[in-house]
C-alpha cells in the first residue's frame, strides 16, 4: 500500500504525488481512492480505486538514479518491432505507453525515433498518430529522467537516444 505524501509513477501520467487517500462515491458506490496529483501540473487530479488491482498495478515506486541507469542499460538489449498495420501499431504502442513500464517506453521511444529518422531521410514525416505517441513517450520519459537525475530535458533526450551508453 502506498502512503500520503509519497511520490509514485502512475502509468502514462508520470510522476505523481499521493495527496490523499479518501473514501468517495464517484461511481455510485463508496470506495477508497488514492488521489494523485501529477507533479508537472497542479491542474489535474487522478482518482485510483484502492481495490482496483489493475489500476493500482500501474502505480510504481519512483526509481533511484542507479536504478534508472540500470533500466537504461537493460533497455539497450530490448527492441520493439515496427508494426506495418497503422491501426494495430497505434493501439499496441498506446497500450505500451499506458502501461507505464519505463524500460519498455524507452525502447518504444527509440523505435519511433529510428523510424522518424528513416522517414526524414526519405523526405517524409511520421504519420500524425505515430508523431503523437512519439511526443507523449518523449514527454513522459524526459520528465521522469529529468526529475530523478536532475538533468535538463535536452540532456535526457541525448542520453536516451545516443548509442554510446
Amino acid at each position: 500500500m502506498f502512503t500520503v505524501g509519497e511520490n509514485i509513477i502512475y502509468g502514462s501520467s508520470g510522476i505523481c504525488k499521493i495527496i490523499e487517500i479518501t473514501e468517495n462515491n464517484l461511481t455510485g458506490t463508496m470506495r477508497e481512492y488514492y488521489v494523485l496529483q501529477p507533479v508537472d501540473t497542479d491542474k489535474s487530479v487522478i482518482y485510483v480505486p484502492v481495490d482496483n488491482e489493475k489500476l493500482v498495478l500501474r502505480m510504481r515506486n519512483v526509481p533511484t538514479k542507479n536504478e534508472l541507469r540500470e533500466i537504461l542499460k537493460d533497455a539497450d538489449c530490448e527492441s520493439i518491432d515496427w508494426i506495418e498495420n497503422s491501426l494495430e501499431r497505434v493501439q499496441t504502442y498506446r497500450r505500451i505507453l499506458a502501461d507505464g513500464d519505463i524500460k519498455t517506453n524507452i525502447t518504444l521511444l527509440r523505435t519511433l525515433h529510428l523510424r522518424n529518422l528513416s522517414m526524414l531521410e526519405k523526405g517524409r514525416h511520421l504519420p500524425s498518430s505515430d508523431e503523437r505517441i512519439y511526443k507523449d513517450c518523449l514527454r513522459l520519459i524526459t520528465s521522469e529522467f529529468a526529475s530523478i537525475m536532475h538533468m535538463e530535458h535536452d540532456d535526457v533526450i541525448k542520453l536516451i537516444l545516443s548509442n554510446d551508453k
